[in-house]
């Protein structure tokens, strides 16, 4: 410190009213020959020379009690029993020329905390240090926020909060060896820092290590949601701070920074702790709402397929939503997301096959059977569609293996099975094709396309294989839009239900014939290609298109309007699912190819709509399809002999004598086109296949099952102008805004159902104090509910609050964010009156 900066901070001393004495003691004497060409602007120099100590006393406190004095003394300061000026200094103020001294006269950090202080000179010495010291803005010093902020600089931490520190040190600094403790112990700050875990955390082990710290923190956050008995191994790492550390660990496990982080050190810490062999022998029950360690979702989930297969019923409610819980709010939910749908998907099966095996009794014909399948039993097909789509996502299938097993032994049998036989015994009492009731697939241009072009611009999709029940989803979906409006309605495909013959019915057409090679013909002209089609197509309405998907999503908007303007019917052919179906090496994904056609027919739509102001679409396909992912026995297989002129098809065959074949159905194809009278077409009563060489065997169809002949007509009618759409509101609805314990439970309402104008919401929830630092634990509300009653839309959320002193009369909010902008989105005041706040606050 050069003389003018020491005359700068001698002068600010002086300042301001009322008598001052000042005292400087230079320890090495280093200023004596400096000392008088100080020029003080309101104080007088006075020299201490170890002989004059009573003199001095006698001036300051009788002969002048009335002007400043700067009391420099060349030599340490004496000890108080040695120091006759002792009283004196310490209503007097002091002067130092050292590092520390600097600091708090220059960023007025009080005096009182020098000492404190001086005892880190190690770290005082780097520049540096000091100016991220000085960087962390603290406001208000005292002795541990002091110790933080030299913890924070030594972690990298911008912040000086305890808590951030030690997520810092866990994250970057080493279980065994960390890096941090080994700096701490270089500045004098180790046994701060040990103090300070045993003050917040609660860990307070005699042969301190940094992993145990971590194992007590892991361990007792699992104690807070445990609702039995721990091992005996573990209770010396359960700290009585509960509530603080399950904060902790709640906040560090759901920081999306710090996550991967926390799953390693969870299984290095899970692993020591042998906790999947004490889980072992503990009743899930106990631990369906601990997530600290991925072994409890392991064995939930396996404890959930136990139950499901044992009991060959739908899961018990609070397994539902145990399932419902963990998948969209746990830690581990996103590693588990795909065996809580496949477990889902799984419980809706059997539920829907029970309805099912009561509902089949009571239907009667034909009508009845597609009605059915249509309105209810569809979505088993759905269900066990989401149960694959889930189940092949998971990387390694050991954990679902069993339950797999039995989804495809319940769907072939309890269902499939079942369903076929009894709809072929009621397609026997059909004489001809054309007497099953509802719309006809080649009635579809003349009743659905003709009628629509006349009122206005129509795109017809065809998507090769959507089944009904892939079209429900996509109707589903298509209403969740705010600009767009579907109904779906079923429609029975010709038979055999086969592309050649289902593309061709959907043209415009008089009569449809099939020649010996298998070829269809539309009144005479081939309709393979595009091209054929649209030469078909512009026989009846010269203003048509025909396009591919493709084509029409590889185009830039003005592409779109270039192609589509002045056109009237333009039609899209869109093959996705059956491209894959038909290939044995490409068969088993069929389900992830319904997948993405749903969302690819949704973007082919708003692209229309955006690009060319289309709003009116019709969507259909050429057949359905059945599919089974467990390979067909022999015995399901049909072995045939050929005979001349019979073309044979998986599911069909083509031929102008009737087959004699047990456990078949055969049908004319004169309600195409009476040309066709003398054409038969044969197929499987049940679901067995007919034994032909090539192709795939899970994949199939050109069947009457209802799976291949009920095809979805979808219409959609979309608006130019987007709507705007808004999340769903969720409201406190608990009356009570005071807090007596340190847990607490309140009750959350998701004001509206989700619609086409309202979506899900993800609400963040946790209290805070009047600095913003958070005080208890933080619950994510999932407010996705499509429920008109209000009570299926009301959640009840658990808050632990830190064990610390409350004040009634400070402010503390209770805070509502949306997690997706991170937008608050509500705040409401609460009294926190906790008379003695411990650990057992419940």
């Amino acid at each position: 410190m050069n003389l003018q900066t020491i005359q700068e901070q001698i002068n600010k001393k002086f300042q301001g009213d009322g008598r001052r004495l000042v005292f400087w003691y230079d320890d090495k004497g280093e200023f004596i020959n400096d000392i008088d060409r100080l020029v003080l602007d309101n104080a007088t120099i006075y020299r201490l020379t170890g002989d004059n100590t009573l003199y001095t006393k006698f001036l300051f406190e009788c002969e002048d009690q009335t002007n400043n004095y700067l009391i420099y003394a060349p030599f340490p300061k004496p000890a108080d029993k040695d120091n006759h000026l002792a009283d004196t200094a310490y209503y007097s103020r002091q002067f130092f020329t050292d590092r520390v001294s600097l600091l708090c006269s220059t960023y007025a950090i009080p005096e009182k905390y020098q000492e404190q202080l001086s005892h880190y000179g190690k770290f005082w010495k780097s520049n540096e240090r000091i100016d991220k010291f000085v960087a962390l803005g603290i406001e208000e010093y005292n002795p541990e926020i002091i110790e933080i902020g030299l913890f924070a600089v030594m972690v990298g931490e911008t912040t000086p909060s305890l808590d951030e520190i030690l997520k810092k040190m866990i994250n970057r600094g080493g279980l065994k060896e960390n890096k941090y403790l080994v700096e701490f112990e270089k500045m004098d700050l180790l046994s701060s820092f040990w103090a300070l875990c045993a003050k917040y955390y609660g860990y307070t082990e005699e042969n301190k290590s940094f992993e145990k710290l971590v194992a007590t923190l892991l361990v007792t956050h699992t104690a807070n949601s445990f609702t039995g008995e721990l091992p005996k191994s573990w209770q010396p790492f359960v700290s009585h701070k509960k509530n603080d550390v399950a904060i902790f660990v709640s906040n560090f496990m759901n920081n999306i920074y710090l996550q991967d982080r926390y799953d390693k050190i969870a299984r290095e810490i899970g692993r020591k702790l042998k906790v999947d062999d004490f889980l072992a022998s503990v009743p899930t029950e106990k631990y369906f709402e601990c997530d600290t360690f991925a072994a409890f979702d392991v064995l939930i989930i396996k404890a959930v397929v136990e139950d499901l297969v044992n009991r060959g019923a739908p899961l018990a409610e609070e397994h539902r939503e145990m399932i419902r819980n963990r998948s969209a709010r746990k830690h581990f939910s996103q590693t588990y997301q795909h065996h809580y749908k496949a477990l889902d998907k799984a419980d809706q099966l059997v539920g829907g096959i029970q309805a099912f095996s009561k509902e089949l009794l009571e239907v009667g014909n034909a009508d009845g059977f597609i009605q059915m399948y249509a309105k209810k039993w569809e979505s088993i097909d759905r269900y066990y569609r989401g149960f694959y789509t889930a189940y092949d996502k998971i990387p390694g299938d050991e954990a679902l293996h069993q339950l797999r097993g039995w989804v495809e032994n319940l769907y072939t049998n309890a269902y499939l099975l079942k369903l076929s036989i009894a709809w072929a015994d009621t397609l026997e009492k059909v004489s001809g094709w054309h007497q099953l009731a509802g719309e006809k697939q080649w009635h579809f241009y003349q009743r659905q396309v003709a009628t629509a072009v006349k009122r206005e611009v129509t795109v017809v999709i065809i998507s090769d294989a959507l089944r009904y029940e892939a079209g429900v989803e996509l109707d589903k979906r298509l209403n969740e839009r705010a600009n767009t409006k579907s109904e779906i309605s079923p429609m029975i495909s010709v038979l055999p239900s086969f592309t050649r013959l289902g593309m061709a019915a959907l043209l415009p057409h008089q009569s449809l014939t099939i020649n010996s090679a298998c070829e269809v013909l539309v009144d005479g002209m081939p309709c393979l290609s595009s091209e054929q089609r649209e030469k078909i197509l512009k026989t009846c309405h010269p203003r048509s298109l025909v396009a591919s998907y493709q084509a029409v999503m590889a185009m830039n908007r003005e592409s779109v309007r270039k192609l589509m303007t002045g056109q009237e019917l333009i039609t899209i052919y869109h093959n996705q699912i059956d491209a894959r179906g038909d290939h044995m090496a490409t068969e088993n994904e069929v389900f992830t190819a319904v997948d993405e056609t749903v969302s690819e027919l949704m973007n082919l739509i708003q692209k229309l709509t955006v690009d060319k102001s289309i709003t009116n679409y019709i969507i259909t396909t050429d057949h359905g399809f059945i599919y089974k992912r467990d390979k067909l026995d022999e015995s399901d297989k049909v072995t045939l002999s050929k005979q001349s002129g019979d073309f044979i098809n998986k599911r069909f065959i083509l031929s102008n004598e009737l087959p004699d074949l047990k456990g078949t159905l055969t049908y004319s194809l004169d309600y195409v086109g009476t040309q066709n009278s003398d054409v038969l077409v044969t197929v499987p009563r049940g679901v067995d296949v007919f034994k032909t060489p090539g192709g795939g065997q899970n994949f199939v169809h050109g069947g009457a099952s209802l799976q291949e002949i009920v095809i979805p007509l979808i219409k959609v009618k979309t608006e130019k102008r987007k709507q705007n759409v808004e999340n769903v509101e969720v409201v406190l609805t608990s009356v009570t805004r005071k807090i007596n314990n340190l847990i607490v439970y309140l009750d959350f309402l998701q004001k509206e159902a989700v619609t086409d104008r309202l979506r899900p919401a993800r609400i963040e929830v946790y209290f805070e104090n009047a600095s913003g630092d958070k005080i208890s634990d933080r619950e994510i509300i999932v407010a996705d509910r499509k429920d008109q009653d209000v009570d299926n839309r009301m959640f009840k959320e658990k808050f632990i609050f830190k064990n610390q002193k409350y004040s009634k009369d400070e402010k503390y909010d209770l805070v509502m964010k949306d997690v997706g902008s991170d937008m608050e989105v509500a705040r409401h005041e609460f009294i926190i009156d906790i008379a003695f706040a411990d650990d057992f606050g419940f």
